[in-house]
């Protein structure tokens, strides 16, 4: 059984068309070391593109947070194609509840990171250390737009600046924008996620205390 991977990008909506519901976006990147030291190669998709994709059997889903349940199911691509070094995805958003919520959270620019469910059919090691390996073709199940970019747990100074603009726009959102009690929620839950971790990187931390000689 092969495993299920997944893969992240960030900040790669290409287009919100409102009018007609659709968004396009880049699902992945290809000829770049990732965070998991593969590099998927140009023509991975293409195949499952082919078979599975909307011109074959149409079974690749766009979803939210991998979540393969009916409630987190906002469309499938009518476009799946590789252009350069990017697999780009236009999908027109289900007139649903979660699909409202989730084209006005793209509008709002708070949906700015995607990310890629599938299982690896063909690879290689680039070197004999076997540290970087390189994905030749993959079968594709589903782009998700992933709507907790940041992780909380894992706070960096590096990205501090981008945790409080994320905070800002969260909070214009909830207080401006018309969402679902439902989403509302869970936006208000990322807040508070991004806050603490905000106040982790901006606390010091506590002088050690020298034991009483005593």
């Amino acid at each position: 059984m092969r495993q299920y991977e997944y893969k992240d990008m960030t900040g790669m909506v290409a287009d919100v068309d409102t009018q007609a519901r659709k968004v396009k976006a880049v699902w992945s990147r290809m000829n770049n070391v990732d965070l998991d030291s593969d590099i998927i190669l140009p023509g991975a998709f293409t195949k499952t593109i082919a078979e599975c994709g909307p011109r074959g059997k149409n079974q690749i889903w766009s979803l939210i947070d991998h979540k393969a349940v009916m409630g987190c199911v906002i469309g499938k691509p009518v476009e799946l194609y590789e252009e350069g070094d990017a697999l780009i995805a236009i999908t027109p958003i289900l007139d649903t509840e979660t699909g409202e919520d989730v084209l006005k959270m793209y509008m709002a620019g708070l949906i700015n990171q995607h990310s890629i469910g599938f299982s690896t059919i063909k690879s290689d090691w680039q070197d004999q250390e076997q540290t970087i390996r390189l994905i030749k073709e993959v079968k594709l199940y589903e782009g998700s737009a992933v709507l907790w970019g940041a992780n909380p747990m894992t706070p960096t100074l590096d990205i501090t600046k981008s945790y409080q603009q994320r905070v800002e726009a969260l909070e214009h959102a909830v207080t401006n924008g018309t969402f679902t009690d439902k989403t509302a929620s869970r936006l208000e839950i990322e807040i508070q996620q991004l806050k603490s971790a905000l106040a982790a990187i901006t606390q010091p931390a506590p002088h050690a205390v020298e034991p009483n000689s005593e």
